[in-house]
């Protein structure tokens, strides 16, 4: 297969074919990414953001990558590219919420909700909605602390989502799922029947026991009543066993996972009062009393001793907000009143909650305890806690081993087997599964040969080993372990202003250092380091919208919103969209530029000019002998007027940007004045005084300008030196400049036109002053019977465009032929007509277009008296063209004779005779030839007149006369 490689932008960069070593690779909750290894002629560098695309999922390079130089015509590439998923890898866990953004926090919820704050957040980085969730397995809101983790921990952590809900979290694409991964009807693969090989191996760190001693929660519980310290099964068995008989015995205990299963009851707020109070410092504080309707019973009946009453608020703004790892309060039972009194917490001197805005609120609900309860609430705990071990046991006690299979790929092919990750199997071998002959189990890893997708390994297990996360792990276990012992400190090491101990997990920072060392937000306040900002910045009231935002802000995808944006040197971007139409004052240039930052006077019209480095990168492209031109502006020092300076470069030094140029003489720059060049003006380059040896032309003597002062857009060439020749302007477009070859034009300068040394093109369109197109006429040379049949290039004659209705059209390009003598022109598109007179196809361009008529008399003009016996026959022609056949077949044509003897009342009698009924042929006798009164024959005229249909009247075409005697 050829494996194409595109820019974030689309465009094709490198297209290669990979060899048998490389590798399209999946595994839940592992690693998404194409390894392509290659040899290729072309040196590419792939970015980070380069991808390829296979099976519809988009693979992207992480890092910046440079093959290995293999000779001097090929290049080894050994690259690397992931799935979306890997995104997670960069984009923190943030939380946002009236405009605050947060790194570290709680996020109490379900499966669900922590599953969409993960795919907010990939969205956010993305910068659009492509992420979306999947399935999702149900299960209670849980309180995960997020603190200071990438998605990636968040999702695959140890304290993560999908180990928070003891599930696997997978993705299709851009689809991510919380659940076991399996799915797709279950497919049947064994050695002979889709496999060449099947292998079994260790399964890494996966948790496996058959016995389980679990440790019920020793919340609510009264040993001295109950009997026993923690929560006991309903059985009271000590331990419960699962596939014994299969693994035999191997035991484990468990405690952490049952920690959240006592006896409890789940109250509701029903109303909230306020006590104001001063305590003996003179410093006002607010007491908050929640009560619950519901609630039936009595704490003070189940109290145990030396245990004081807490609550758990599970919604509202309290949930998580009280002391320790669960967030709860020291609470007191009020019987009389039937309240509870919440004890206030204080993070700061100036803080307590509940208060201000994080307060109790009717409806929120809450978990009181430290104190026993009732016995339905502790059979309903047993009942849960009996579920939740058999449920985990279920979870541990499975076939730990997995198993890898080698794919027969015409068996994968010839079956259209899918190999997706989660694809339900049922894997068939008597040795490995000597009881059944199989087992179900599904698809956790595939790797998948790049040139052959049918030919892969895949690991099939029923649990995911965590050995590929290990490492992150063992992190966050160190760091929980620390945090942990530093809560068991009874001595806090002050780090004091002015001390220079080393800040560490163990000490902490006095309050003077920590505002000597932090940035204030109750005032102004600076830093001399770099400040990231990493959810962005905002400034003013800040309102992200290009039309009608307001503020200003900078976003953490890097995109900035500014009111206004002044920019006292240079502006560098790469690419720049405006919305609105732009100006543009004076002129600009398409040259090699670069803004003077200095310039020292070198004596004899010689200047050193030290170049602007407007980037690290920047350095001057000017070369010796570049005609240069700048613009000096007095205005900005209190001038009237601006000046141009013209020079010529002799001497360029690249390392330290500086420039030599010579100052031309007035005589020789337009105007006949020339001026000292400024600091602080731009310098282009336009032209180069070197003249080409061979004829051929100076690449550096040429350039680009459009004017807006002068009105027209030019492409000079062949500038060797400031004053303008006609051969420099290679192209004009706008306002003519002043040129010789004008004097012998009916053209003046200033006009608006084009002006070009060469034109190449095929077709141009003309219209005249009354906006009419002037058709263009293509000469085809002789029409022939070649068109009837399509084998000629006049096929394709004419070029109409129609505008309006009916016969109503504008003639752009009209293709000519000769025939019968005669120029024609073609009307509509591709006939194969023959161009005759009146045609619908042609019109008669060349060749005549006045009408006449003549005849031919077969037996002459003069007869003797009583032998008059001819036949006159008319020709009609449209200029040299015969139509008289054309007008025989045209419908409504009228052919006319009359006679003229000078005997008016004769000749109205007069009544023709037709040859043969043709009405052009008129026969003549002695009866139409009367005799004189000598008794000799008179001259007689005989006239026909042609006349042609025009709608339903007719109107005259032609007439001709005859004198016969």
């Amino acid at each position: 297969m050829e494996l194409k490689i595109y820019t974030p932008s689309g465009t094709l960069k490198l297209t290669a074919s990979p060899n048998s070593s490389s590798v399209l690779s999946e595994e839940v909750m592992g690693e998404y990414a194409v390894s392509a290894s290659f040899t290729h002629t072309a040196f590419a560098m792939l970015d980070a953001g380069d991808y390829v695309i296979l099976q519809g999922v988009r693979y992207k390079v992480r890092s910046p990558y440079r093959p290995t130089q293999k000779n001097m015509q090929t290049y080894d590439y050994q690259v690397k590219l992931y799935a979306p998923i890997h995104d997670a890898e960069d984009t923190l866990m943030l939380y946002q919420a009236d405009g605050d953004i947060r790194t570290e926090f709680s996020f109490d919820g379900g499966p669900r909700e922590h599953l969409q704050l993960w795919v907010d957040n990939m969205n956010r980085v993305a910068g659009a909605d492509v992420w979306s969730i999947g399935t999702v397995v149900t299960g209670e809101n849980k309180t995960i602390d997020y603190v200071n983790q990438f998605c990636w921990e968040a999702a695959f952590g140890s304290g993560g989502i999908a180990a928070v809900y003891a599930t696997e979290l997978w993705t299709d694409g851009y689809v991510v799922n919380l659940c076991k991964a399996e799915r797709g009807e279950r497919i049947t693969l064994g050695h002979g029947q889709g496999l060449t090989r099947l292998s079994q191996e260790d399964n890494g760190e996966v948790r496996f026991f058959t016995r389980l001693f679990p440790l019920g929660s020793t919340r609510n519980i009264d040993a001295s009543k109950y009997g026993h310290a923690r929560l006991q099964l309903p059985s009271g068995a000590a331990y419960v066993d699962k596939n014994t008989e299969l693994y035999g015995i191997k035991e484990a205990y468990e405690e952490s996972a049952f920690a959240g299963i006592y006896p409890k009851y789940i109250g509701t707020v029903s109303s909230v009062r306020t006590e104001e109070k001063t305590d003996e410092d003179g410093r006002d504080y607010t007491i908050y009393y929640i009560k619950d309707d519901g609630m039936d019973f009595n704490p003070e009946d189940y109290e145990i001793p030396d245990l004081d009453y807490m609550l758990t608020f599970q919604t509202g703004d309290l949930a998580g907000r009280g002391n320790g790892q669960d967030g709860s309060f020291q609470t007191r039972w009020h019987e009389n009143s039937r309240e509870w009194e919440i004890i206030n917490v204080y993070p700061d001197s100036e803080t307590q909650i509940p208060g201000g805005m994080i307060v109790p609120a009717v409806g929120d609900t809450y978990i009181p305890w430290n104190f026993a309860m009732p016995q339905a609430y502790i059979d309903a705990a047993e009942e849960a806690y009996a579920e939740a071990v058999d449920d985990f046991l279920t979870s541990y006690s499975f076939d730990p081993k997995k198993y890898a299979g080698m794919t027969d790929r015409n068996y994968i092919e010839n079956n259209d087997t899918p190999l997706m990750l989660g694809q339900n199997v049922r894997l068939l071998s008597d040795t490995y599964f000597p009881d059944t002959g199989y087992k179900d189990t599904r698809v956790v890893k595939c790797v998948r040969k790049l040139n052959d997708l049918c030919q892969a390994t895949i690991t099939c297990t029923d649990q995911i080993g965590n050995g590929w996360k290990t490492s992150v792990e063992n992190q966050l276990n160190n760091l929980q372990y620390i945090l942990a012992k530093q809560a068991q400190q009874a001595v806090i090491d002050l780090i004091k202003t002015g001390e220079g101990k080393t800040p560490s997990d163990t000490n902490v920072f006095s309050a003077l250092r920590s505002l000597a060392t932090f940035l204030r937000k109750d005032r102004p306040d600076s830093t001399n380091y770099l400040l990231r900002m990493l959810a962005g910045l905002e400034a003013g009231e800040f309102i992200d919208s290009l039309t009608a935002g307001r503020g200003a802000g900078i976003m953490s995808d890097g995109r900035g919103q500014f009111e206004r944006l002044e920019v006292r040197g240079s502006m560098t971007v790469l690419d720049l969209i405006v919305n609105y139409i732009q100006g543009m004052a004076a002129d600009y240039s398409f040259t090699d530029t670069g803004k003077i930052a200095a310039v020292d006077d070198l004596g004899n019209d010689t200047y050193r000019l030290t170049m602007e480095k407007r980037t690290d990168f920047d350095l001057t492209t000017f070369q010796a002998d570049d005609v240069t031109y700048s613009i000096v502006n007095s205005l900005p020092t209190g001038g009237t007027d601006f000046y141009t300076s013209w020079l010529r470069v002799t001497a360029v030094d690249a390392q330290s940007n500086t420039l030599t140029a010579v100052l031309y003489p007035g005589s020789e720059v337009p105007g006949g004045q020339n001026y000292p060049p400024v600091a602080g003006y731009n310098l282009t380059r336009r032209g180069n005084s070197i003249l080409p040896e061979d004829g051929g032309m100076n690449q550096r003597a040429q350039s680009w300008m459009l004017s807006s002062r002068e009105g027209r857009i030019m492409f000079l060439a062949n500038v060797y030196k400031p004053m303008l020749e006609d051969y420099n302007y290679a192209l004009t477009v706008g306002r003519i400049p002043q040129m010789a070859a004008l004097d012998k034009l009916p053209v003046a300068a200033g006009e608006v036109g084009i002006v070009a040394q060469t034109v190449i093109a095929e077709r141009f369109y003309q219209f005249d002053y009354n906006g009419d197109v002037v058709p263009r006429v293509v000469d085809r040379g002789t029409w022939s019977e070649a068109v009837a049949t399509g084998n000629s290039p006049y096929r394709n004659v004419c070029h109409a465009a129609v505008s309006g209705s009916g016969t109503a059209y504008t003639l752009l390009e009209q293709h000519a032929v000769w025939h019968l003598g005669c120029r024609w022109g073609c009307l509509t598109d591709k006939t194969a007509a023959e161009p005759r007179w009146n045609s619908p196809h042609w019109s008669l361009l060349e060749g005549g277009t006045d009408y006449s008529v003549s005849f031919h008399s077969s037996g002459g003009s003069q007869f003797f008296a009583g032998q008059v016996d001819t036949v006159v026959t008319a020709t009609v022609r449209c200029g040299a063209l015969d139509i008289t056949a054309d007008l025989l077949a045209l419908p409504g044509v009228l052919f006319s004779w009359t006679r003229d003897t000078g005997n008016p009342a004769s000749d109205s009698t007069w009544t023709p005779v037709l040859d043969g009924g043709q009405p052009h042929a008129l026969r003549i006798a002695n009866a139409d030839m009367p005799l004189g009164f000598g008794q000799t024959i008179r001259r007689v005229t005989f006239t026909l007149s042609v006349y042609i249909p025009d709608g339903t009247e007719t109107r005259p075409l032609a007439q001709g006369t005859v004198n016969v005697k």
